[in-house]
């Protein structure tokens, strides 16, 4: 009997039974295949995170909220809650455009990257051979370092030491275009808070920067790159520019304790202006877990994105004591998910917005959850959800439980002679303020700038702690030539820098008093929000405090205490370590009259 076809031809029964074969173990194949979220139930962690944010919501005032799981190449949750716009009714979904602030600088380190990969620059060049016109003083207190420039890799990692905290006309009612080069121009007789890699110290101005790297070093605009970048994610509805029609149809309201708030234009491009939803952050997390290759074609070699995740600050010695360990726009290590192995992410905040994203690379999964709320209200809320929901995740995908992060080791107490603790008395400067340590018979007083004492006393370890719990201690050492007392807890980190502080010259002294503010650029975003929201203080104090000069600076409903250490009889230098210290307090002439000048701001005493 002849057979119609050649060699490869048979029956139709048996056709169809080989077809099922192979449907069953492709199925198969896919079901065992690692990273792949096909294989798991998520429905217990879908459930439980449902509840957490629901009640969440009410009790931290949040009122829209999109998140989206990611397991590996899978999309496996993605939810919106609340109200984009409450006022009309709204609903958040999952295609709800936010503005995710500084999740911004891991998508700016990504296009560096990229730009890497492409030959267009070198990270480890300095920044002035690609923005010659880059210029500021030296450090106060350092020797110049001309073998240790501002490169493109220190400022990737917040290691630059370049002033990052220019609030003023950052946020503003109608769009801006010369923040960068008004910058540029105010930084040439602004001075450097530390030598390159001298210390973790965020800086939102560095980011501003980078984008002004790739820009010049592509030939292309910031915003023609990265739209080419964001199309090769899939990211079609996602930019670092709000002019874009896609990306005015979705987008949230910001919201303040419930209440509406005003939109903004980001002027920090850079560093914290993208606006994205989840649905297209979770196509970021898939580029990222996919090793660079996004959905139309590859983002980043491999091995460019290893890099991004690979610590850069291991060899820093004032780094030593921070928890958070910093990657190439990434932060990579966070104690409460330490049993989940490798972990990258970062925080993003506007006014009115707040967002958080965080991968746990060892296992396929991470997550993304975007708010439009403020920060005040939601950022711990955000955190905690998103921890939460990797937590559950990996216990459903891995079998794996929590593991709840321990403190330091207990230790019994000491004695120690008076003289080692007199040796440790003096005044330390802090993130916020300063405290007041003093030495008492077998022990210390631990005073902060509020008031609130507490008694320290020695361990066999070397540190100190509170008379009836261990679960932070203290430690005084001398790290990089600074003086130094580190809080060892879940989260260990370097709180304050001994400061010896000296008599307030006459000069200083004479110009005591409260200052208000003279040059708020117009439109800032502090003339339309709430008080407890505004980024630029309308007013100063220039004080002498606990023997020392200070000024008070209140910012968002909080009070931040600059210690000053006079230089000159114009220049002050901030004391302190890591963000907003270092760099300088300068009095300046204008027009004829005396300013004092901070962070881009000028302040007339009244």
């Amino acid at each position: 009997m002849s057979v119609k076809g050649g060699p490869f031809n048979c029956s139709r029964a048996m056709a169809k039974k080989a077809i099922w074969l192979f449907i069953f173990v492709l199925c198969l194949a896919l079901v065992l295949a690692p990273g792949c979220g096909g294989a798991t139930d998520y429905s217990a962690t879908i459930k439980q995170v449902t509840e957490l944010i629901e009640q969440g919501m009410q009790e931290n005032e949040v009122t829209g909220l999109s998140i989206a799981l990611v397991d590996g190449q899978d999309v496996v949750w993605m939810r919106g809650f609340g109200y984009t716009d409450k006022e009309n009714g709204i609903k958040a979904t999952t295609e709800t455009i936010y503005e995710i602030g500084s999740i911004s600088k891991p998508i700016t380190a990504t296009a560096v990257m990229h730009a890497q990969d492409n030959g267009l620059l070198d990270i480890d060049h300095p920044l002035i051979e690609y923005l010659p016109e880059f210029s500021i003083l030296p450090p106060l207190g350092y020797d110049r370092q001309p073998d240790n420039p501002i490169t493109i890799r220190t400022m990737l990692t917040h290691h630059s030491g370049i002033p990052g905290n220019f609030l003023n006309g950052n946020l503003t009612h109608e769009p801006r275009t010369d923040y960068d080069a008004w910058l540029l121009n105010y930084l040439r007789d602004d001075y450097t808070c530390y030598p390159p890699n001298f210390i973790w110290a965020y800086s939102n101005s560095a980011y501003c920067f980078l984008a002004d790297v790739v820009a010049v070093a592509s030939g292309q605009s910031w915003e023609e790159y990265t739209d080419m970048m964001f199309e090769s994610m899939g990211m079609h509805h996602t930019s670092y520019y709000l002019h874009k029609p896609f990306l005015k149809e979705n987008r949230a309201r910001g919201y303040f304790n419930g209440e509406p708030l005003e939109h903004f234009y980001n002027s920090h491009v850079g560093a914290g202006s993208v606006l994205s939803s989840a649905s297209e952050m979770a196509k970021y997390i898939k580029m990222i877990l996919g090793h660079g290759q996004g959905e139309g074609s590859r983002v980043l070699h491999p091995e460019t994105l290893d890099e991004m995740l690979t610590p850069q600050d291991l060899g820093i010695a004032l780094d030593a004591f921070k928890w958070n360990r910093q990657g190439l726009g990434w932060g990579l290590s966070d104690p409460e998910l330490e049993y989940a192995g490798r972990v990258c992410g970062h925080d993003g905040a506007t006014i009115g917005f707040c967002s958080h994203l965080q991968i746990l690379l060892d296992h396929q999964l991470g997550v993304v959850i975007l708010t439009n709320s403020d920060q005040r209200n939601a950022m711990g809320f955000v955190v905690e959800v998103g921890r939460e929901t990797l937590r559950l995740a990996l216990k459903d995908k891995a079998g794996i439980d929590p593991v709840e992060p321990s403190g330091p080791l207990h230790s019994p107490p000491a004695t120690w002679s008076q003289d080692k603790l007199e040796a440790l008395a003096g005044v330390y400067v802090t993130e916020a303020g300063y405290d007041i340590i003093n030495d008492m018979p077998g022990e210390l007083e631990w005073t902060t700038d509020e008031g609130m004492s507490q008694k320290l006393v020695p361990l066999e370890n070397g540190r100190l702690a509170l008379p009836d719990s261990q679960d932070f201690q203290i430690e005084f050492t001398t790290i990089s030539g600074r003086d130094v007392m580190v809080l060892h807890s879940v989260y260990t980190n370097v709180r304050g820098d001994r400061y010896e502080p000296v008599p307030t010259p006459t000069s200083w002294h004479n110009r005591l008093g409260k200052y208000e503010i003279t040059n708020l650029y117009p439109g800032d975003s502090s003339m339309f929000v709430p008080e407890e929201l505004s980024l630029v203080p309308d007013s100063i104090d220039l004080a002498e405090r606990d023997g020392m000069l200070v000024i008070k600076y209140p910012v968002q409903g909080s009070t931040i205490w600059l210690v000053l250490e006079p230089i000159s009889d114009t220049v002050a230098l901030i004391r302190g370590l890591g963000e907003g210290k270092g760099g300088a307090v300068q009095i300046v002439m204008v027009d004829g009259q005396e300013q004092l000048q901070l962070w881009g701001s000028l302040y007339m005493r009244q």
